[in-house]
């Protein structure tokens, strides 16, 4: 991926700063593949290996036909490569086939990033999507790179950057995994930061190519043109469903953290289901509650609330929490106890309250082990009961799925698209 060139016009006057650069990056880390393709996923690709071979290929034509007298090793190169001057369309796609004629690194860098990330991408979004998103990411990268350069452009790395921007939009959370040069051997980072590390270097070069503090033949407009657009065709196939939405897609992750931040700023606002509702009761009741956490009221609810629980009495045990909430709204029983005056609240045609109780519940009890089961009521009775879609896609989106029994998954998922 780092290997896009751009090359003065006679196209070999300069060496490539790429090949160095791709060295470099060989010496530390050599992708080879991600935990994102499944067995029966390989039998179904073919795109990246006819791109592997077509790239290959080329850059040995251009040395077989030199050798036999056909063309000149330049001549070929200024046919195909991508520049203004003497501008034909077919460039836009024939300069993604070009590697660096003065060295093998440039081929071998792009062709490991394309095996790595294309695989699994290929997969996923099917032959025809793949190769029009790898040519068409490909001629924008590369009009991207002659529109800010001087030079003739070629290499496949503006392609595989479209190639890498669908498959992180695609598997956000995937792993890369490859061999560490550096003494390590096999070792698997996170393809996130992997790209993300990748960006922020071409981010860097291209300001210093922009304010003419460096000079380089790395095509760094290129790339991040390339990774964009792959990110913006993965977004646009989710969002309009044509692809079938996963747990693993960048979608679903930008949902998470918008659902997570509605809940942290539910919390925070005192929402009646949440926390928050203790500190929405007026400082001169905490600072009452803090020095008096048994008061003499409050000790005589609990009482009858665990007198009427043990004679069984539901409707009065709840009665009687109602009560010590209206006391003191951060009033929490026993774990137990907090879940059955909650349900009991709520068929009683007290959902507020019953809500309210339940979200005590969550708080006070993270860790038990009934705690996403109970989101997940508190949900169902925020969303149907109460109309509160926004809240309950907050709560939604706390409950940890996998922490969830099977038989609850289905429902979680479909009140999940209820809400929306």
């Amino acid at each position: 991926m780092r290997g896009a060139c751009t090359f003065p016009r006679n196209i070999l006057g300069t060496p490539s700063h790429s090949a160095s650069r791709l060295r470099t990056l060989h010496l530390v880390f050599l992708p080879l593949g991600t935990d994102h393709l499944s067995s029966a996923h390989r039998r179904r690709i073919i795109v990246v290996p006819v791109l592997l071979a077509l790239n290959v290929l080329t850059y040995a034509t251009a040395f077989w036909g030199a050798g036999r007298g056909f063309w000149s090793v330049g001549g070929f190169y200024q046919k195909l490569a991508l520049d203004w001057d003497g501008f034909v369309w077919w460039n836009m796609f024939s300069y993604q086939f070009l590697h660096d004629p003065n060295g093998i690194w440039h081929l071998l860098g792009n062709m490991f990033f394309l095996w790595t990330f294309g695989l699994a991408a290929e997969a996923r979004v099917g032959r025809v999507r793949f190769l029009l998103a790898y040519l068409l990411g490909g001629a924008l990268a590369g009009v991207a790179q002659i529109a800010v350069s001087q030079g003739s452009v070629i290499g496949a790395s503006g392609s595989v950057s479209t190639v890498a921007g669908l498959f992180i939009a695609l598997f956000p959370g995937a792993r890369i995994y490859g061999l560490s040069l550096i003494g390590l051997g096999m070792v698997a980072i996170p393809a996130s930061f992997f790209i993300i590390l990748y960006v922020a270097i071409d981010l860097v070069d291209a300001l210093l190519d922009l304010t003419g503090i460096r000079r380089s033949s790395i095509g760094n407009f290129a790339h991040l043109a390339g990774m964009a657009f792959g990110i913006g065709i993965g977004l646009t196939l989710l969002w309009l469903k044509q692809l079938p939405r996963t747990e693993t897609d960048l979608l679903h992750a930008i949902s998470q953290w918008q659902r997570r931040r509605t809940f942290r700023a539910a919390m925070r606002e005192g929402n009646a289901w949440s926390a928050s509702s203790a500190s929405s009761t007026p400082p001169s009741r905490l600072a009452a509650n803090a020095a008096d956490t048994h008061s003499e009221l409050e000790r005589a609810l609990r009482a009858e609330i665990a007198t009427f629980y043990a004679q069984r009495d539901f409707p009065k045990a709840a009665d009687r929490y109602r009560r010590l909430l209206a006391d003191r709204s951060d009033a929490v029983l026993s774990a137990e106890l907090q879940i059955d005056l909650a349900t009991q609240l709520i068929s009683a045609g007290d959902p507020t309250t019953g809500a309210h109780a339940l979200s005590l519940f969550v708080v006070r009890f993270p860790n038990d082990h009934r705690s996403e089961e109970v989101k997940l009521l508190l949900a169902t009775v925020l969303a149907r009961t109460l109309g509160q879609s926004d809240r309950a896609r907050g709560v939604l989106a706390d409950i940890r799925e996998g922490m969830l029994p099977t038989d609850k998954r289905t429902y979680y998922h479909a009140l999940m698209d209820e809400v929306g």
